[in-house]
């Protein structure tokens, strides 16, 4: 018996169509595993900023631990995750985060955090898109968490060579961006160059000389004296390290002693 052409142009697209139905990508825990550095910034309200930096490691399990610094309404804080924190991830590559805490301003607490992940590679995601579900604030907490992919622990010479460095300061009502490079030799020394830019008073060049140190877990600190008379200390974390290579990317935020709710943090990445 003749067949048409039509009829089998529709079997194949039937074939296709299951085909990529049963290659399509599952997702478990175990595609989120190790440590995820990520900025994060407050939203909203009309006093009230607040910012960190912070650190996730997951077990590739269920099992969440890390840590968040930065500055809540002009106070320095430190939030610690603490033992009992979860996470589940669904089949879809949507998951959710339970953590419980201790603030060193607010003592113990807890919160929700939803995320997905992306760019999986080697079965691991290296970034996560994360929202806070659970705060009763005027504030909006989104960003994104990305792989530091160590492999062995980190020390000075994973920041070493030219990054490109974009920094907002913001408080209510005002903001200034910093836009330049930072120089690292890979032993502790620094140099800057930056342009600032304010809406009131156009753009002026800063640069500058400090020294960084950093921990095992890829976090550290760095003192920059600029030429403007200012001395400013960052906290920061690395990320995006492959091997024996040198981070690819740092999140920073200014931890100066603050006199103000305002907040300043970016990002520099490697040139």
């Amino acid at each position: 018996m003749p067949i048409r052409k039509s009829s089998v142009i529709v079997v194949l697209l039937m074939l296709f169509t299951f085909a990529g139905m049963s290659a399509a990508t599952t997702y478990t825990a175990a595609n989120v595993k190790g440590s995820y550095s990520f900025l994060v910034n407050g939203y909203g309200g009309t006093t009230f900023e607040s910012a960190y930096v912070g650190l996730f490691t997951f077990d590739g399990v269920n099992t969440v631990t890390g840590y968040l610094e930065g500055l809540n309404n002009g106070s320095p804080e430190v939030i610690t995750i603490t033992s009992g924190s979860t996470y589940t991830v669904s089949k879809n590559g949507q998951g959710s985060l339970t953590a419980n805490a201790t603030s060193s301003l607010n003592g113990t607490e807890s919160f929700q955090i939803g995320f997905v992940l992306n760019s999986v590679t080697a079965l691991v995601a290296r970034s996560l898109q994360m929202v806070l579900l659970s705060n009763t604030d005027q504030q909006m907490y989104d960003w994104t968490a990305t792989s530091i992919n160590l492999s062995v622990p980190a020390t000075a010479a994973k920041l070493k060579g030219t990054y490109s460095v974009l920094l907002t300061w913001f408080t209510s009502g005002t903001g200034k961006g910093y836009l330049g490079t930072m120089v690292f030799d890979g032993k502790g020394k620094v140099t800057t160059t930056l342009v600032v830019r304010t809406a009131e008073s156009g753009s002026t060049t800063v640069t500058g000389t400090g020294t960084y140190s950093v921990n095992s877990d890829g976090s550290g600190s760095m003192s920059l004296a600029l030429s403007n008379a200012t001395t400013t200390d960052f906290d920061f974390i690395m990320n995006s390290i492959t091997g024996t290579s040198v981070a690819k990317g740092i999140q920073l935020i200014e931890v100066d002693n603050p006199s103000s709710t305002a907040v300043n943090n970016g990002n520099a990445v490697y040139e």
